[in-house]
């Protein structure tokens, strides 16, 4: 009976386990997808090269670079694969099965954690941690002087953050979830609250359009990768959020091992997942991940008008239509006055402060005469 039940359970999990077996490391390591030929491509210790969905080892071939490749980030944008420092800083490109290191930049550390994205076939770094302190600037990697200059954003920012979710739809980049610094601890942390946050590239102008369910996205959620219609989430369930359809439908997870790294090419799962100190390479169907259907919920509710903000814009409104009415009698009262005027003081007639020299007596008796008169 023991060895019925064992098989049994062996049998379900062959698939996974046999995929995850073709290959098994320990230690740091950086997996990506080759832009020129959309194989994975997994470098263990900076010293072991695996290449393709077989993991082929092939030679290490590389200039110097700094820091170890563990601290890396892949962005693609045509053929070419970019490895760039999760700090910012340094940019290596991956290239003929080689790294290619093609700026000097210094290790910035400045923005680790960042949210990373490709827009007009530029690099971009949203966020991040360095220097004691989360950021909300918007830098990008200039490929003509090799060098990282910040972008200039425009509207009420997000609160400095990082490890936040993100999403690119279009001309639109969607940045919502994360941490930031706790100013009541200096070395703490806090969760952000559920904002969303739309940030249009070509204006760079920043809008807060909604809030979003965190009972779905809890701390512990992993954000697998995005393409052009779903995002996918992994915690204690797996989640697929449907940009159309704008609902998070929820499933049962299949397997609970933990992800370190993965990614999407269609709706394949290319990824490293970890048990204890060992790590397993692995290659499968993204349905697999969900089991039954749980329920389906709204993922970002709009900005809904309270009763104050409702009072807030009725007052804006009023106060606008009394000054619209009102205009020429305001006109007049800030008009500064060109004229003649008596001062007590001095005992003369003053024009623009400057005291008139050149009355007669006859002019003045008149002047007082009007002054006293005035009806």
């Amino acid at each position: 009976m023991r060895c019925t039940l064992f098989s049994f359970i062996f049998f379900c999990l062959f698939p996974f386990l046999s995929n995850a077996q073709k290959l098994e490391f320990n230690g740091d390591f950086l997996l990506f997808r080759e832009a020129k030929t959309q194989q994975p491509v997994l470098i263990v210790n900076d010293s072991l090269v695996y290449k393709g969905f077989a993991m082929k080892r092939i030679a290490f071939k590389h200039t110097e670079y700094p820091a170890r490749l563990n601290e890396y980030v892949f962005l693609n944008i045509g053929t070419k694969t970019y490895l760039v420092h999760d700090g910012c800083g340094p940019v290596l490109e991956y290239r003929n099965d080689s790294i290619v290191r093609i700026n000097d930049n210094y290790l910035q550390r400045n923005q680790f954690g960042n949210v990373h994205f490709v827009y007009n076939n530029e690099i971009y770094f949203y966020g991040g941690y360095g220097l004691f302190t989360t950021k909300n600037i918007l830098t990008k990697y200039n490929f003509i002087t090799k060098d990282w200059i910040e972008v200039q954003t425009y509207n009420e920012k997000p609160e400095s953050r990082a490890g936040a979710y993100n999403y690119l739809v279009g001309e639109n980049l969607y940045v919502f979830g994360g941490v930031t610094k706790d100013e009541n601890e200096v070395s703490g942390m806090k969760k952000l609250d559920n904002k969303i946050w739309q940030l249009n590239l070509p204006t760079m102008q920043w809008n807060y359009i909604g809030t979003y369910n965190q009972k779905v996205i809890k701390a512990e959620t992993q954000m697998i990768d995005f393409n052009a219609k779903k995002l996918y989430f992994i915690g204690q369930e797996f989640s697929v959020y449907d940009y159309q359809a704008k609902e998070i439908i929820i499933y049962e997870r299949t397997n609970f091992s933990k992800l370190l790294s993965s990614y999407l090419q269609d709706n394949n799962i290319i990824g490293v997942y970890g048990v204890g100190s060992k790590r397993f390479y692995f290659s499968d169907d993204i349905n697999h991940l969900k089991g039954k259907l749980i329920r389906k919920s709204v993922f970002i509710s709009p900005i809904v008008l309270t009763n104050n903000y409702l009072i807030i814009v009725m007052i804006s409104l009023f106060l606008i239509l009394l000054l619209f009415l009102l205009r020429n009698k305001l006109i007049m009262f800030l008009k500064p006055f060109n004229g003649i005027i008596y001062c007590n003081q001095k005992q003369s007639f003053l024009h623009k402060n400057k005291t008139i020299t050149i009355f007669e007596d006859t002019e003045k008796k008149v002047l007082f005469f009007l002054l006293n008169n005035l009806n």
